[in-house]
């Protein structure tokens, strides 16, 4: 019976600096998490704002709706810059016959206690992506 003393001791404290961990570990993935939401809604945005961006002589000529590859990044990139994120990587691009434009946003995030099981001198590189079509609303 003696030999028994002191290890609920043991088991509290080590349940304890496990919950911890998984706390810590809960804590970076859901900071994770936030930020690919951030960086969508970002994206998206631009992709709306870079779609904008039409060949007006061409549809005043034609009718025709087709995205002006210059116009869209130019529009993108400088929505980007109204955004309270810090970007890293901004990608405007436009599809080969103009019907749409795609943006690629990627944001990074330092890492708190998950930087202990994988490599700490690289941050957390978080990406998104979005597409819109340019529609004319009569």
């Amino acid at each position: 019976m003696r030999s028994d003393r002191g290890s609920v001791t043991l088991w509290v404290l080590g349940l304890s600096i496990m919950l911890l961990a998984m706390g810590g570990l809960a804590v970076d993935f859901w900071r994770a998490l936030a930020l690919q939401r951030e960086l969508a809604a970002v994206a998206d945005s631009m992709a709306v704002a870079a779609a904008s961006g039409i060949d007006e002589e061409l549809y005043r000529a034609t009718g025709a709706v087709v995205v002006d590859p210059g116009r869209a990044e130019s529009l993108g990139s400088s929505y980007a810059g109204f955004q309270d994120v810090d970007l890293d990587v901004v990608h405007v691009t436009t599809a080969p016959d103009g019907t749409s434009v795609s943006v690629l946003v990627e944001g990074t995030m330092e890492l708190g206690l998950l930087g202990l099981f994988v490599d700490e001198t690289e941050p957390l590189r978080v990406r998104a992506t979005a597409t819109a079509i340019p529609v004319l609303v009569p």
